[in-house]
């Protein structure tokens, strides 16, 4: 989702750049500020989303956040009291899936478009006799079926005009090449193949041509005999997609113009200032407006003292990024919760208390929630941790339940379970392993049962229990499902690997 936003930010700042080209500097006769203009919006879109507001790098949070020593939460732990996570994704393809699928088709069909262009233009090239000067190299076409152009270091020149109009065409085409004018072209080409689905980028090709040809006629020697010539020359050629010809003649009409036109003052280089000024305010207002800040714990309607309150929100880490898999357990109590792949959780509290959010390799934090409200939505922020803990001094309690082949289980470990591949792995095998019970599906069951089972020091997985069942068949294949997974990465306690009871959700839900 967050790269569906991006792509369309970018597009957006196309346009918006592409309208100020259009309405503001396209008449202006300084053609390499155009030029400089157009590439730079079209990779100055990339960096524009991407801005903070200054306020706000990175935001401060409104809940009271501190670094808590206390020992980790119970990893995965769920309670029938605590409510599930968001469902994990579906195997069944949503409808992001099939808007992936059509980007794909469209990248593929592109790329084959530019690959042709490019094995027929190179095909066309071998077939001229090469003559390599400095700087460039002179290709003499034997037919006329092509107008002269240039791509790269080729200067490709048809039969009719080297012998009739040699100097003249290889002058104009000389400033191609030396200012690499099929470069601009290959970048929006590369761009097209990404973002097929934005007709922008066709403006940006046809302006960038316009403005290559302006710069090309700029360096005739005479301007009256010149526009003469290019006039005289309007002949009706077959033209390559991807270079910079001598004649087209939709543009004969403005570069006319634009050689007879007198130069604008210096005075109306702060066209460009003006329009830098207003992407960079658009820019701030729209990095204003996706400021994510987080949200007081006290919102919604208020509850009694002794009630439960909603919380749910995402835990993201520096850069903005969702963690999948945190744990936020309530202080003091057994209930808690883990994060989904998008780092949404969702869970229910008693009022005036407090959440311990973890995630391995991050600092712990501490969120107080307040005793007004019913709900609450958090954003929280992790900071990466500055020290492991085995350089503390001093090591919490930790706390051992029972004993499985003769060894504790622990509920509490350093470093917890992890199945292969992470919590997203784990969630893929379960959608891809999972069979709906028969019994379920004509009762129309949906919901989540709760599991609970140990992780040995081998990665093992035994003692599976219930916590939470729905029945119809789903306990028993839920079990199956996590007796079948491949051996986990297990638990650390003071360097050796340790038991760890873990707890899961397991989704069951009808297409």
């Amino acid at each position: 989702m967050e790269v569906l936003i991006y792509s369309v930010e970018v597009s957006l700042y196309w346009l918006l750049l592409y309208g100020c080209y259009w309405f503001l500097l396209r008449h202006h006769t300084f053609f390499r500020w155009n030029r400089a203009y157009l590439l730079g919006s079209l990779l100055g879109a990339f960096v524009l989303p991407l801005m903070q507001y200054p306020e706000a790098a990175p935001p401060l949070p409104a809940a009271v956040y501190e670094v808590s020593p206390l020992p980790p939460a119970v990893p995965g732990e769920v309670t029938a009291t605590s409510v599930a996570p968001r469902t994990p994704p579906s195997a069944v393809l949503n409808w992001m899936d099939v808007l992936w699928a059509l980007y794909a088709v469209g990248v593929v069909v592109m790329a084959m478009r530019l690959y042709r262009h490019l094995r027929s233009l190179f095909l066309f090239v071998r077939q001229g006799t090469f003559i390599h000067m400095e700087g460039y190299t002179l290709v003499l076409s034997t037919t006329d079926s092509v107008g002269s152009f240039s791509f790269l270091k080729w200067v490709v020149v048809n039969r009719s005009d080297y012998e009739q109009h040699f100097d003249t065409i290889l002058n104009h085409e000389l400033v191609h090449v030396r200012q690499r004018h099929s470069l601009d072209i290959l970048l929006v080409e590369v761009l097209r193949v990404l973002f097929w689905f934005h007709p922008v980028l066709l403006l940006y090709k046809q302006s960038l041509q316009q403005v290559h040809e302006y710069l090309a006629d700029q360096q005739a020697p005479n301007r009256d005999h010149y526009a003469e010539f290019l006039v005289a020359y309007a002949l009706d050629a077959p033209l390559a997609a991807l270079t910079n010809h001598f004649f087209k003649s939709s543009l004969l009409k403005d570069r006319v113009r634009m050689l007879y036109k007198n130069r604008n003052s210096r005075w109306s280089l702060s066209t460009y200032a003006a329009v830098a000024v207003v992407v960079l305010i658009v820019a701030l207002v729209v990095a204003s407006c996706e400021r994510e800040e987080v949200v007081p714990a006290t919102m919604g309607e208020q509850v009694e003292a002794g009630q439960n309150v909603r919380v749910e929100g995402i835990v993201r880490d520096s850069e903005g990024k969702p963690i999948a898999g945190a744990t936020i357990a309530v202080e003091g109590g057994s209930s808690g919760t883990t994060t989904d792949t998008e780092g949404y959780f969702r869970m229910s509290v008693p009022s005036n208390s407090k959440l311990i959010v973890s995630y391995k390799g991050f600092t712990k934090m501490e969120v107080s929630i307040g005793a007004n409200y019913k709900s609450s939505r958090l954003n929280i922020m992790l900071s990466e941790e500055l020290s492991r803990l085995e350089e503390r001094t001093e090591e919490p309690p930790r706390e051992q339940i029972s004993t499985i082949d003769g060894q504790p289980i622990f509920t509490v470990a350093e470093e917890q379970p992890e199945f292969p591949g992470g919590i997203t792995a784990m969630y893929e095998y379960i959608n891809q392993n999972m069979k709906y019970p028969p019994a379920a599906v004509r009762a129309k069951v949906q919901g989540i049962v709760y599991l609970s089972f140990v992780i040995t020091s081998q990665g093992e997985i035994k003692d599976i229990q219930i916590l939470k069942s729905m029945g119809f068949g789903t306990d028993v294949e839920a079990k199956r499902i996590v007796s079948s997974m491949p051996r986990w990465q297990p638990g650390i306690q003071s360097g050796q690997p340790v038991n760890v009871r873990y707890n899961l959700p397991i989704n069951f839900q009808l297409d």
